[in-house]
């Protein structure tokens, strides 16, 4: 019984320890648009897919896909509940105190 959870034990640590080793390689990119330097075979399948997703677009008579958006934003209305309502009352002359003038001296 002793044995067996042993030979389990080492048996786990083993692919654990075989699993976790590390194994790193350099990234290299490979670009897929051949005017970017990728293959010159991937035109025909880059072609093929814009021609695909261009059959969604609606005709239109020159090209770019029908021209720009209708974009109609409906009028903001905002409710303060009665807040802000009124104009900001206009400022009074500064009152007068007594024994003060109107000028600072030094």
């Amino acid at each position: 019984m002793l044995l067996a959870r042993m030979l389990i034990g080492l048996s786990a640590a083993a692919v654990v320890a075989g699993a976790a080793s590390p194994t790193a390689a350099d990234l290299v990119y490979t670009p897929v648009i051949p005017a970017f330097g990728g293959n010159p075979n991937n035109w025909d399948y880059l072609l093929g897919t814009a021609q695909i997703q261009n059959q969604y677009l609606p005709a239109s008579d020159g090209g770019g896909g029908g021209g720009a958006p209708d974009i109609n934003f409906p009028p903001i209305v905002i409710d303060l509940g009665g807040v802000g309502g009124e104009p900001a009352p206009t400022p009074t002359a500064t009152p007068s105190i007594p024994g003060v003038g109107g000028t600072a001296t030094n």
